[in-house]
């Protein structure tokens, strides 16, 4: 029997029982939109992120006290006795790794509202306390004004160079430049206007507010870690440079050989890799989840093609009595089974699609459409066919032609 006309059986006994067909596809079509979903959002966060770490400064890493992916245990424990990097360190990496074109040092703060006039923030602004260095590290481009310079940071000066969130937000209608702002209380001229990035995972220059590091302290305190960050003279040398970087930390904070370095450095490879890893179990899940639901629709096809098998029992006599072989009567009805498989997993890669795009749209997120488990999934749905529908076409094979033929 030609494949063409087991698809038009196939579609035809669909088109006949609709409801009992669209119960049954119900199982594949979930689980083919559980992954395709799923896979989608996550591809498009991977490339998304991929993407992200290549726009910053090529050859940048970054000094800082603790490690990004610290675990809990002992290592969460022994975390809280490191010293906090300061002057000393970013000292010692300038003199020490010459391999190091530029070193900024920068620090932190999260929760701020900035006002001007009668119009304020939510609490959701970051300062950030930096050095010339800072935009160059961190990729930031100033559109408007300028970033701080080295007088700036020297005498501490209430300058600012702020986002264009903030901007859009408190000066809608004019120029920021030359007003004064407060931060948490604190006034700072703007001087700068940061280029809008847009982003999921670089949008906090949209949100920051970014102050010389001297003026940082002079407001906050010198409690806080500094982070530092260094852009290699040569980004093909990037691990050469952390490897001076680390001599250079041991050596001013006295670490003896064997002893554990009391810091961490991580560069965005080590991020992206951390995600990935980090999303390994999440598709793992997914598509557990979605092999389950697939495998509780292949009962369903089981059921439908045994009922199907019961149905036509006169037909399959007929095929038998002029000439047909057993081999030709299993084909027929694995064939049906496995378009009929096929038939719900594209509906479901449709589904999935759908529901991926709706989901970015509403997360503004930019959705990658996971080629490779579509065309796993719908070869995983084959299989799904070709086993469910195993033993319903060799129970239609194995069938007497007489009894068959008598059959009402």
């Amino acid at each position: 029997m030609q494949i063409m006309e087991a698809f038009l059986i196939a579609v035809s006994s669909i088109i006949t029982h609709k409801l009992r067909s669209s119960l049954t596809l119900l199982g594949v079509i979930i689980g083919m939109m559980t992954i395709i979903s799923t896979m989608a959002v996550i591809q498009g966060l991977q490339d998304l992120m991929e993407e992200e770490m290549r726009s910053l400064s090529a050859g940048v890493f970054q000094v800082q006290r603790y490690d990004v992916n610290m675990g809990m245990g002992n290592h969460h424990r022994r975390r809280h006795f490191r010293p906090k990097l300061g002057m000393q360190e970013v000292r010692a990496i300038q003199r020490n790794v010459p391999l190091a074109r530029v070193v900024a040092p920068e620090v932190w703060d999260w929760g701020n509202v900035v006002r001007f006039e009668n119009e304020a923030t939510p609490p959701n602004i970051t300062m950030c306390g930096g050095t010339p260095g800072t935009a160059v590290n961190n990729s930031w481009e100033v559109a408007e004004g300028r970033f701080f310079n080295e007088q700036d940071v020297q005498f501490a000066r209430p300058v600012a160079v702020i986002g264009a969130y903030l901007a859009n937000r408190l000066f809608p209608y004019r120029s920021p430049l030359g007003n004064y702002i407060t931060i948490n209380g604190e006034r700072a001229m703007v001087i700068g206007v940061f280029e809008e990035r847009g982003s999921v995972f670089n949008s906090h220059s949209d949100y920051n507010v970014c102050v010389p590091i001297t003026r940082f302290v002079h407001w906050n305190g010198n409690e806080r870690s500094w982070n530092i960050t260094v852009q290699a003279r040569d980004p093909e040398k990037i691990e050469e440079t952390i490897e001076q970087t680390t001599i250079a930390m041991r050596s001013a904070r006295g670490l003896q050989p064997g002893e554990e370095n009391n810091f961490a450095i991580w560069h965005s490879n080590q991020l992206v890799d951390s995600f990935n890893q980090m999303t390994i179990w999440i598709r793992v899940a997914a598509f557990g989840i979605a092999s389950i639901a697939l495998l509780v629709a292949g009962v369903g096809i089981m059921n439908i093609m045994l009922v199907t098998v019961t149905e036509r029992t006169r037909e399959i006599g007929i095929r038998k009595a002029i000439g047909a072989t057993r081999r030709a009567i299993m084909w027929q009805f694995l064939v049906e089974a496995v378009i009929l498989t096929q038939i719900g997993a594209v509906i479901g890669v449709g589904v999935g699609v759908a529901s991926a795009y709706l989901l970015g749209t509403a997360a503004h997120l930019t959705i990658s459409i996971p080629y490779d488990y579509i065309v796993l999934g719908l070869v995983f749905c084959s299989g799904i066919g070709l086993v469910f529908g195993t033993w319903p076409a060799w129970k239609a094979a194995r069938l007497d032609p007489i009894i068959a033929l008598r059959y009402e």
